[in-house]
């Protein structure tokens, strides 16, 4: 599978839209639709930590290295880009509000 189809499948596996993708990473539907389809091969290393950050996985999944698992776990990520170590309690409360967002964004689309 290519870079493109997996971007793809993990944007659908999320149920999101290509705009939702865009607006997140900061470019047009266009651009990630491009991305997908293979029209752009080289994205710029900003965007591929976005979009990591959007189908929360890792850059290395949407560089296409299938050593790196998808599901990336976000708590890894709060804290590499925080600089400091967590407590367990701290990862809890990361867990929990993303799992807010989740609800709230599901539901905003069910309106």
């Amino acid at each position: 599978m290519n870079t493109g189809d997996r971007i793809k499948q993990r944007r659908l596996e999320l149920g999101m839209t290509l705009e939702e993708v865009a607006d997140i990473v900061g470019v047009t539907r266009s651009t990630v639709r491009k991305w997908e389809t293979g029209m752009i091969e080289n994205m710029r290393r900003d965007k591929i930590a976005l979009l990591a950050r959007a189908l929360n996985v890792s850059p290395l999944f949407v560089m296409g290295n299938d050593l790196e698992q998808k599901d990336y776990v976000p708590e890894t990520i709060a804290a590499h880009f925080a600089g400091e170590e967590f407590t367990q309690d701290d990862l809890e409360d990361i867990s929990d509000f993303i799992e807010y967002v989740k609800a709230k964004k599901k539901k905003r689309k069910e309106d």
